[in-house]
């Protein structure tokens, strides 16, 4: 590796079979035992142009060089989908110049001199036969730059050994004969400041004052001319010595040669460079950028524990481990990841680091990830003008300054995995909290933590201690009902009743009372649930936007794939994509496996989205509930078949519904009715407007057969008094009313209650019906 990528099966040289082999290898050389996987090596080899064979040709890679290198077998391992090449020092010239790094430490902190440490780094140097793997690392072709990014690593490694080993023969030898040397490592790095600084030292040590001071000169010149800075404090207390005639006190109260990287530490994963003596620097301390965790946090505890139960168990692990906090927004994805940092910030000594991604933020940008390693390099104490401009070697001092450490890094708010992966730590023992309003699973390794609704009973604690006391019980429940279990929401509507002292918890409920309404009136100065939650809408796309205002139409409502495509006038494979795309981006609840629903608070965004208002323009509500009511219908009149109904629900009889799941039997046509049930008291409830009476009484009917297939259920609708305010109905609307209290009456024998009471609100708000009784075409 230490030059061109070559293979010795002793004296002879092994034939690498292919371009692709060649770099499948440097990538496992270049991060020897550490487990790779697939796509991984893909991404190395091929960068962001993986052809669609990517995987077959890594494997087909893997098996020509256990082919080609005699033995491979014992050293290139398959681990699961991973693969793993264990080689040590006798095999791999990079395992044992890092070996000799680490026992050059021991010697040092052993408290050896000058001349073992020197002949120790001098023979890790005389590994290198030219360039880091220089072969596979020149040319156009190789589009990708992690494998180009780690050679350079490895390369940056060699040169602080050659820092360090100057150091050393400058204070135990004749400066003199170090001079040729740095002359030689000066012209190849003309803007490295520490190694002008030793230069100075030497020239001005052995006499040379003029020369040290001109060497000072120039490298001032060429900073403001390259870079527009001037030299470092550590350079100009260099100048200061050399002026005073001082550089042999200087050189010898320097920093003691010093090792802190591991030698397992990989050019994937990057090192940190070396303390070079006699340019003096200070250590960098231990950051945390952390924001304060909320004094009112509540609730969350099988989250909370599930976070600290995957990153202490992760923490000894073989490499860095992620955990990704997904949820809707406003769900408190934030206020989870913060409580979680502050209680693991023990375990991570060497920093805390916290930023927003601005993934979804009112008038923000999603932040670039040269951006966002810039102030977290910024937060390691780097000088804003030191830090390179391009991704690559920002991602490299990254990594450099980490190597070895054990840190936590937050990256709150974020949008995708492409933004956050060059922000990622290296080496074992890191932990990377993400949180997103998508699932961002397609990282290797990252473990979820989904954050759904909170519970009822951490929403009652919660309110109480915004509210400083016991609140109104009754009021209580319904705020915290039609909050939906989102703390946002909660702590919202609480923020807005303290700051209007006249009102009550019960004045703020009523207001909540309107559904529609509902998200715009949860606000507290520029904070709201609909502009939370509309910036998730705004990411989505058109079809997902439609399928939205669709689903708007019933919400809470869960429903399987099959009562989607007739909701949404698609297929159930076509209408389960744009639900699963729905729930990738957390807009979509799934409370069972294979059902959907959404959210009351999403559908209020949703419905106050000009998009909605285009959709019922179009007739979009008319018609995806006129599908959905005749999809349910033919499920009833299947399971009313089964069930010995004589008529078998027929009637109204359905409209064409060509997605149908499979009822073969009396208990599945049990089971399907009640599992639809709530939603199609959703659907019957908004039959009324579209004056869809004539089906929705039938399907009223069937389940009512459905939960009382013997009979016997006792309703009265003489006393009940007219709807509307006694507004004059239609036979049709008559017929329907009777059907959902008839419905209704079923629903309360069976224990159904709160069903069995939407039921009967929708059949007493039964209106008049508009002229010409029931619309042409409708049954």
């Amino acid at each position: 590796m230490l030059g061109s990528v070559a293979v010795r099966c002793g004296d002879v040289p092994a034939r690498l079979p292919s371009t692709v082999a060649r770099r499948v290898l440097t990538v496992l050389m270049l991060s020897p035992g550490e487990v790779l996987s697939t796509p991984r090596l893909a991404k190395a080899v091929w960068g962001s142009c993986c052809p669609a064979t990517a995987s077959n040709q890594v494997r087909k890679a893997v098996a020509q060089l256990r082919q080609a290198i005699p033995g491979a077998g014992a050293y290139l391992l398959t681990d699961g989908p991973n693969y793993r090449l264990n080689v040590g020092a006798a095999e791999s010239d990079l395992v044992e110049f890092n070996q000799r790094r680490l026992r050059t430490r021991q010697l040092a902190e052993g408290g050896a001199g000058a001349i073992p440490l020197i002949q120790e780094l001098q023979a890790a140097l005389s590994l290198f036969r030219g360039q880091v793997a220089a072969d596979v690392v020149d040319g156009d072709e190789l589009e990708n730059g992690l494998i180009r990014a780690a050679a350079r690593v490895v390369e940056e490694r060699r040169l602080a050994v050659q820092k360090e080993l100057i150091s050393l023969r400058l204070r135990s030898s004749p400066p003199a004969l170090v001079i040729e040397d740095l002359r030689d490592l000066v012209a190849q790095h003309p803007l490295a400041e520490d190694l002008r600084a030793q230069l100075m030292l030497a020239l001005s040590l052995s006499g040379r004052q003029a020369d040290a001071l001109a060497e000072y000169a120039e490298i001032r010149t060429l900073l403001r001319d390259e870079l527009g800075i001037d030299p470092d404090r550590s350079l100009a207390q260099v100048h200061e010595a050399v002026l005073r005639g001082d550089a042999f006190s200087y050189l010898h109260s320097g920093v003691p040669a010093r090792y802190y990287e591991q030698p397992a530490v990989t050019g994937l994963d990057a090192g940190r460079h070396l303390l070079t003596p006699g340019v003096r620097k200070e250590p960098v301390k231990a950051a945390c950028t952390l924001p304060h965790a909320l004094t009112d946090f509540v609730g969350r505890r099988e989250e909370a524990d599930t976070l600290l139960r995957i990153a202490r168990a992760g923490s000894q692990g073989p490499g860095p481990l992620l955990i990704c906090v997904d949820g809707m927004g406003g769900i408190g994805k934030t206020a989870l990841a913060l409580h979680a940092a502050h209680r693991l910030a023990p375990d991570y000594p060497d920093g805390q680091f916290y930023v927003d991604l601005h993934g979804f933020s009112p008038r923000e940008r999603p932040r670039e990830p040269a951006e966002v390693l810039q102030v977290l390099l910024r937060s390691l104490g780097v000088e804003t003008q030191r830090i390179p401009a391009d991704l690559d070697s920002q991602m490299a001092m990254w990594r450099a300054r980490l190597a070895g450490s054990k840190v936590l890094l937050l990256l709150d708010n974020t949008a995708s995995e492409a933004q956050i992966v060059p922000l990622l730590p290296p080496g074992n023992g890191s932990l990377t909290l993400i949180t997103s309003r998508r699932r961002l699973y397609g990282l290797d390794g990252i473990e979820p933590c989904l954050v759904s609704r909170m519970s009822s009973g951490d929403s009652r604690e919660l309110v109480k201690r915004l509210l400083g006391g016991e609140p109104e019980s009754e009021a209580t429940e319904r705020l915290i009902a039609y909050c939906g279990g989102l703390p946002l929401a909660l702590r919202l509507a609480v923020a807005k009743l303290r700051s209007r002292p006249t009102w009550t918890l019960s004045h703020l409920v009523e207001r909540l009372g309107d559904p529609h309404r509902r998200a715009a009136e949860l606000q507290a100065g520029d904070r709201s649930v609909r502009s939370v939650l509309q910036l998730s809408f705004d990411a989505l796309t058109e079809a997902q936007r439609h399928a939205l205002c669709a689903l708007a139409l019933v919400p809470e409502a869960s429903m399987d794939a099959y009562g989607a495509a007739a909701l949404l006038g698609t297929g159930p494979v076509e209408a389960e994509a744009l639900l699963e795309g729905l729930l990738d981006v957390n807009l979509l609840e799934q409370p069972h496996m294979g059902r959907y629903a959404l959210h009351g608070l999403v559908a209020g965004v949703t419905t106050g989205a000009a998009e909605f208002e285009q959709f019922l323009r179009g007739g979009g509500r008319r018609s995806a509930l006129r599908r959905l009511l005749d999809h349910h219908l033919a499920v009833t009149t299947r399971s009313c078949l089964l069930l010995g109904r004589p008529d078998g629900g027929s009637g109204a009889g359905p409209g064409p519904a060509p997605h149908l799941p499979e009822i073969n039997s009396r208990k599945a046509a049990t089971e399907i009715c009640e599992r639809e049930l709530p939603a199609m008291v959703e659907v019957l409830r908004a039959c009324e407007p579209e004056e869809f009476y004539v089906p929705a009484a039938q399907l009223a009917r069937d389940l009512r057969f459905v939960l009382a297939p013997e009979g016997g259920v006792r309703y009265e609708t003489a006393g009940v008094g007219a709807p509307g305010g006694g507004a004059a109905r239609s036979p049709e609307a008559e017929e329907y009313r009777t059907a959902l209290l008839g419905l209704a009456a079923a629903c309360r024998n069976v224990g159904l209650l709160e069903e069995g009471a939407r039921l009967t609100a929708a059949a007493l708000g039964t209106g008049r019906a508009r002229p010409g009784g029931v619309r042409s075409g409708e049954r």
